[in-house]
């Protein structure tokens, strides 16, 4: 993998492998349960969840600080989600490209988001990075209906083995 884009402090971290990040992970991830339309998630079913196959999941760290996360879920035909520790610092972009080499990897054939349809930064942050924007879906959290805007990045054309 190309890890020009990657800051010299900076490494490429996979949860699944560095443990000592998972407390800060769960932190992270807790502090976005409203734009993921989730729950908030404890240290114990993190590493249970983890240990799941159909996952991919890196960071970017700094000092030993969890910068942020991307999550490549293959069982959901290549969706991802990413959130940051801070907005504007290129995080969410340099999480991106790290999840495209990986889902390369896996051979898939596309990777996509569904986004918030007011969640503007994460909006710009996949146009930025050469996805394009479809449809507006529903999904339902709580018995609430919310609207989002699905992201799309194709990453090998169709009869293309490479």
């Amino acid at each position: 993998m190309d890890k020009n884009f990657v800051s010299k402090r900076m490494k490429i971290i996979d949860l699944k492998k560095e443990e000592f990040f998972i407390e800060q992970y769960v932190n992270l991830r807790n502090s976005y349960v409203k734009l993921l339309l989730t729950l908030p998630v404890n240290i114990s079913e993190t590493k249970e969840w983890l240990k799941r196959n159909d996952i991919e999941i890196r960071g970017l760290a700094q000092d030993n600080v969890l910068l942020g996360v991307v999550i490549l879920y293959l069982s959901r035909d290549g969706e991802i989600a990413f959130f940051a520790k801070q907005v504007n610092k290129r995080i969410g972009s340099r999480l991106l490209k790290i999840i495209k080499e990986v889902a390369k990897e896996k051979k898939l054939k596309f990777i996509w988001a569904w986004v918030l349809k007011d969640n503007f930064i994460a909006q710009r942050v996949f146009e930025k990075n050469g996805f394009v924007r479809g449809e507006i879906s529903e999904r339902i959290y709580n018995k609430k209906e919310y609207r989002g805007i699905i992201f799309r990045r194709v990453l090998r054309k169709q009869g293309l083995s490479k």
